[in-house]
C-alpha cells in the first residue's frame, strides 16, 4: 500500500486537490508493483514550513511511503512526473519529495 502525504504552505482548492489526486494515482503506477487501487493520499495545506531559517511560501513537501522496496529508477520516474505537476498546480517555488520504504505495514 503506498501512502502519499502532500503538505504545502499554500492553499489547495478542492478542484486542485481532485486534480492532484488523479495525477498521483496515475504516477504511482510508475513504481513497479504499485497502483492507484491501493493508494492512500493525504493533502494538508496552510502548513507552517520553514526552510533555511525562513518561513517559505509556496513550498511543498511530499512523503511517499511504500510498503516494501522500490527501484531507484522507478522513484526517479515518479519524481520526474510529479514534481512539475505540483509546481504548476500549487504554484510552488520549491518542491521536496522523499521516499520511505516501510518493511512492516499492517491493515485490517
Amino acid at each position: 500500500m503506498p501512502f502519499i502525504d502532500v503538505r504545502t504552505s499554500g492553499e489547495i482548492a478542492p478542484e486542485t486537490e481532485e486534480e492532484l489526486k488523479v495525477e498521483l494515482g496515475k504516477a504511482i503506477s510508475l513504481i513497479a508493483g504499485k497502483s492507484e487501487g491501493s493508494l492512500m493520499v493525504q493533502f494538508s495545506d496552510h502548513c507552517r514550513l520553514w526552510f533555511g531559517g525562513k518561513q517559505e511560501k509556496e513550498i511543498v513537501f511530499v512523503n511517499v511511503m511504500l510498503y516494501g522496496a522500490a527501484a531507484k529508477e522507478d522513484c526517479k520516474k515518479f519524481s520526474d512526473e510529479v514534481i512539475p505537476v505540483l509546481e504548476k498546480k500549487l504554484k510552488a517555488k520549491k518542491v521536496y519529495l522523499k521516499f520511505e520504504e516501510v518493511p512492516n505495514w499492517f491493515w485490517g
